[in-house]
């Protein structure tokens, strides 16, 4: 297959695409009930971006991210559009009130992370682009969570972080707050790391987060986070991407697995 892109001097690209992926999630929160490990706050994954999974008012609100649309759909008929070229986070999260309102719907989501109005720079192109590495990332952590079993939470994005992740529970108990875990993610930048990678941390009450050695391309994070660091332009991103993501994340799971 062709490299996957490079996702180069895409920063307000990233961000734009960031803003209305919380955007997607307030609507979520004010339209579900409160989930185990408050995955209330989180998006599904699909072919053609990112959605919220069926609301208690009916339907889904999509992202579609090659096109740069939000859909709200019902019985795969679409009640409202908006081409989010030429929003801002706070004039879009209005509109999207406003199109639930034409339906009949009154809906409250909360506004603590819609804070920019500043009209979103995204660039179509490197939007495609990102779509292209994000179900790649989200192929090759897939692979790798079916190799584990055991209690394993849902591979979604976290719209907070703009992170991709799950976690695997070596106990009976599934409360990432208190119980010991593994969590494995792909992340397109943190406070510290602006350049994409995949990540991996253990925890646990007893031992706190671990410290572990690692192997290149992979090294030891201890600044952001404490765990294991793949820089994305450090991965193969032709043929091997899957089996090297695959390799990297496993090799971490073999040495954490018994010390939680």
């Amino acid at each position: 297959m062709a490299d996957l892109p490079t996702l180069e001097n895409w920063d307000s690209t990233r961000d734009g695409l960031h803003q209305v992926a919380l955007v997607q999630s307030a609507i979520k929160v004010c339209c579900v009930e409160p989930q185990p490990n408050s995955l209330q706050y989180s998006l599904g994954v699909t072919r053609s971006g990112l959605s919220t999974s069926r609301l208690n008012v009916g339907g889904e609100l999509r992202f579609d991210i090659a096109e740069l649309r939000l859909v709200y759909s019902r019985d795969e008929r679409k009640d409202f559009v908006i081409n989010v070229a030429g929003y801002d986070q706070k004039s879009l999260i209005d509109d999207v009130v406003s199109g639930f309102a034409s339906l009949g719907i009154d809906i409250r989501p909360p506004r603590t992370h819609i804070t920019h109005n500043h009209r979103f720079d995204i660039e179509p192109g490197l939007a495609a682009d990102y779509l292209t590495v994000l179900d790649a990332a989200y192929a090759a952590l897939a692979r790798f969570r079916a190799r584990l079993g055991g209690r394993l939470s849902p591979l979604v994005l976290w719209a907070h972080h703009f992170d991709l992740a799950f976690l695997r529970f070596p106990g009976a108990s599934m409360d990432e707050h208190k119980d010991p875990q593994l969590a494995f993610g792909f992340a397109p930048y943190s406070p510290g790391l602006q350049r994409p990678y995949f990540y991996a941390y253990g925890w646990s009450p007893e031992a706190g987060y671990l410290e572990l050695p690692v192997s290149a391309p992979a090294r030891a994070e201890s600044g952001s986070y404490t765990g294991l660091y793949a820089g994305y332009d450090d991965v193969d991103r032709g043929d091997q991407f899957d089996s090297q993501v695959e390799g990297i994340l496993h090799d971490y799971y073999l040495l954490a697995k018994g010390l939680l």
